[in-house]
């Protein structure tokens, strides 16, 4: 009876190691330590953390997880320091179910709750693990670069240091040398490069054990700055890509125009072609710009969606490189934010001195309250003068720069509940503007007199309040004062939007009008609260332009 059961206990044993044995390799296989997961933050989180576990093993930190490093524009990455097999990504408050970890090189997309492949990772070094017996064991695939050798990074020395060296390991006993590591090789300009001769999974940076960076992934083929704290690919070919940009590259909604340019260059010299395309999320393609010597264009979205915008290069040599993103386009249908979706002019365009400027925005979202969208524009002239901005209705403003220089202007957008944006665009007034096309004049009449002047003098700032331009009468004034408008404010016995921006000086506490406390409540409580307030002062605004 013994030996039965003993032998029983056997074929347990031997069922629970295969068991653990397939266990085992099926999570070395798909949450290795060294391994990179990424998430694209496309859901308006402003931080994200990565929480990785597995069931009675143990996890990455305590909640909420480790700090996501930021790879490019809504890209962010975390290196496993372990094998999980479990993940949360939250910003704190907001967090995402628990996620199974698919393994190296996939991207989890906040907004679509999907994975999906990363183009960015970089090829997955050799898998650093204990075997538990023989039959677990692991042989690591060692990734090599074109000539054969191990892990090439590189260095964009930009913070300046003396002595650029790199530390390089896979674990504890394997690195590719004594700490802080191997002095880098200068290839010129700030640039450093050191090839290893195996794969290592990870890397430090430093100036001679000095200034060190974190611990970072070894990107095989890519450089890191020092000063940005950023890796990108360092391109060693022909035809080198310098950059490719979207502006804006996040929180880009429909009817937004979205900046895209570009840079590469030859070796030696030859004139390089652009060419820009967008793919929608249903595989159709457009050609925003065919090749030519242009460098930006202009794309605007009109449908929500994800896109891959492809950036193609060529040279006269036959040279050709390309570059891929990803850009989410959102609804903003019934977004309660104001936005600034364009400027025209665009930014650094050319003015002219003396002549009019006009200034159109394109807003979007202030889905709430009244659904109004107000506008405020501040124009700073050379000499750092302004002009006394007000908040109106209108989306066209002109003004006339009376000098040669940088003029700043700062667009405000504000919806009825007071959420406030701003951008601020600088324009060069010049005595001549050779483009007269730089300048748009839109089809629509600019804005009235009574909304705001029709031009603005930023050097000669305007007067506080309004002063009457004809001596007081000698005649002896009754001895009871009419009565007063509801919204006249600065009581000239007329409702204007002097009286909006009165009432808004006095709330925030500036010196040049009478303190809150002494306003008349009857006169100034437009939305009967009980008290006086900013929404007050949008009333008078509504009132002015007769929406009320």
């Amino acid at each position: 009876m013994v030996k039965r059961q003993h032998k029983i206990m056997c074929l347990v044993l031997c069922l629970m190691l295969a068991v653990s044995t397939v266990f085992v390799g099926v999570v070395s296989a798909s949450a290795a330590t060294g391994d990179t997961v990424y998430v694209r933050v496309n859901n308006g989180w402003s931080k994200v953390n990565c929480y990785m576990w597995t069931d009675g093993l143990g996890n990455n930190a305590s909640w909420p997880g480790k700090a996501m490093t930021k790879v490019e524009d809504g890209v962010y990455s975390y290196t496993l320091d372990k094998d999980y097999t479990k993940v949360i990504f939250n910003d704190g408050s907001n967090q995402t179910k628990d996620l199974t970890y698919p393994g190296h090189g996939k991207i989890y997309d906040l907004s679509r709750g999907t994975w999906s492949d990363y183009a960015g990772a970089p090829s997955q070094g050799p898998t650093v693990q204990t075997p538990t017996s023989a039959t677990t064991a692991t042989t690591a695939t060692t990734a090599t670069t074109p000539s054969g050798e191990g892990t090439t990074v590189y260095l964009n020395n930009e913070a300046g240091w003396a002595t650029p060296v790199v530390y390089m390991w896979n674990g504890s006993t394997d690195s590719n040398g004594s700490w802080p590591g191997v002095k880098m090789t200068s290839i010129g300009g700030n640039i450093y490069q050191y090839t290893a001769s195996k794969s290592y999974a990870k890397c430090i940076f430093s100036n001679s054990g000095q200034s060190q960076t974190s611990d970072l992934t070894a990107k095989d083929g890519y450089i890191y700055n020092n000063k940005t704290n950023q890796w990108s690919v360092y391109d060693t070919s022909p035809l080198q890509v310098k950059e490719f940009t979207a502006d804006p590259a996040s929180n880009i909604y429909t009817g937004t125009d979205v900046q895209l340019s570009a840079t590469a260059v030859n070796k030696d010299g030859a004139a390089v072609s652009y060419k820009f395309s967008v793919t929608n999320a249903q595989g159709g393609t457009s050609t925003l710009s065919d090749f030519s010597s242009a460098k930006s264009v202009t794309w605007t979205p009109t449908v929500a969606g994800e896109y891959t915008i492809t950036f193609d290069f060529k040279d006269t040599d036959g040279n050709t490189n390309n570059r891929t993103m990803t850009l989410e386009v959102k609804d903003d249908s019934a977004l309660v934010k104001p936005i600034i979706k364009s400027v025209t002019p665009a930014n650094l365009n050319l003015i002219k001195v003396n002549s009019t400027a006009t200034v159109t925005v394109k807003a979007g979202g202030g889905k709430t309250g009244t659904n109004l969208l107000f506008y405020k524009y501040v124009v700073t002239d050379p000499n750092g003068a302004q002009n006394t901005p007000y908040y109106t209705l209108n989306n066209i403003y002109t003004f006339v720069p009376t000098m040669k220089g940088e003029y700043k202007v700062n667009v405000y957008v504000q919806s009825s509940d007071n959420s406030t944006i701003n951008k601020t665009y600088a324009y060069t007034a010049a005595d001549d503007v050779t483009e007269p096309t730089t300048v748009v004049v839109p089809t629509t009449a600019p804005q009235p007199t009574t909304v705001q002047p029709t031009t603005v003098k930023p050097t000669t700032p305007q007067p506080t309040t309004v002063k009457p331009t004809t001596p007081q009468p000698t005649t002896v004034q009754p001895t009871t004062a009419p009565e007063r408008l509801r919204g006249d404010v600065d009581g000239d016995g007329d409702v204007t939007v002097m009286d909006s921006t009165y009432l808004q000086k006095s709330i925030v506490g500036i010196s040049d009008v009478p303190a809150l406390e002494t306003l008349d409540l009857k006169i100034c409580d437009l939305d009967g609260d009980g008290a006086i307030s900013v929404k007050d002062a949008t009333i008078i605004q509504k009132i002015v332009v007769n929406l009320e």
